[in-house]
């Protein structure tokens, strides 16, 4: 209601008169999250209706909606939103609605619709949320718990013609979780390139890492493994097992090649 009563008076008085429709959709919204049924969410034609008051809610500045999307970001996790949470790459210097306003205009300023990402992200999932045969395809940054079992893996290999390391990522479905979880989870890393994004990033990132080490010995520091270790578990806690860096980090660590690599770096 703050970011309507700050509006127009041709935009505020419909939205006003439509108060109960509105309150109505925030809670057909919190069923569906709380029973797991964001995709069977229908569309309401009388929200539709009132597409352009909804809609200019979010995509007209006003103080309150400013104050809306900083209380969106105070609110995550300390440190998360380094990396954008639907690929863990970049900084998430916009918000995308997660069911599309063209769609859901009524969710165009619900906080738990609007979630931080960056452009790409934003860009590339756009308003198709759902495969043809009614399934979503990307996952919810809020909503979706992922399990706690490492299905991102990343394998070394040295580059020779670069006197360097390199990584491959991939994608492997651990035992225990279910086909459709891991059918939204694929959706979702493939809709959005993000084993590709990995594997581009991957180089730049081990040497940034080994450039890390090295300085950590050279200033006196212990054993660089355990260094190294403790910067995966650290990420691991704050961005979950599966965030890439996290990944490559203990792939590093654990390789035996490693002390080779940072003495060479």
């Amino acid at each position: 209601m703050t970011i309507r009563d700050r509006k127009r008076l041709e935009t505020r008085s419909p939205l006003i008169a439509a108060h109960t429709l509105i309150t109505q959709r925030y809670q057909s919204y919190a069923q569906a999250i709380a029973s797991g049924a964001l995709a069977g969410l229908q569309q309401d034609t009388q929200a539709l209706l009132l597409s352009a008051p909804l809609r200019e809610c979010y995509t007209g500045s006003t103080k309150a909606l400013e104050a809306l999307k900083k209380d969106i970001k105070d609110v995550q996790p300390v440190r998360l939103l380094k990396y954008c949470p639907m690929c863990g790459t970049t900084l998430p210097k916009t918000f995308d609605h997660y069911m599309p306003a063209v769609m859901f205009p009524e969710l165009a300023v619900h906080p738990l619709n609007l979630v931080p990402c960056c452009s790409t992200c934003n860009s590339t999932k756009g308003d198709n949320w759902l495969s043809s045969s009614g399934d979503r395809q990307y996952l919810h940054a809020y909503t979706d718990e992922l399990p706690d079992l490492q299905f991102v893996t990343v394998s070394l290999h040295q580059i020779p013609a670069l006197r360097g390391v390199g990584a491959t990522y991939s994608l492997q479905q651990p035992i225990g979780v279910l086909n459709a979880q891991w059918q939204l989870i694929e959706s979702h890393f493939n809709r959005l390139k993000l084993i590709a994004r990995y594997d581009e990033l991957g180089n730049d990132e081990i040497a940034e890492i080994l450039s890390d080490c090295r300085a950590h010995i050279d200033a006196g520091g212990p054993d660089a493994r355990e260094f190294l270790a403790g910067r995966a578990t650290d990420r691991r806690m704050i961005y979950g097992r599966n965030h890439w860096i996290a990944v490559l980090m203990k792939a590093m660590a654990h390789h035996q090649d490693f002390d080779d690599w940072v003495n060479a770096a």
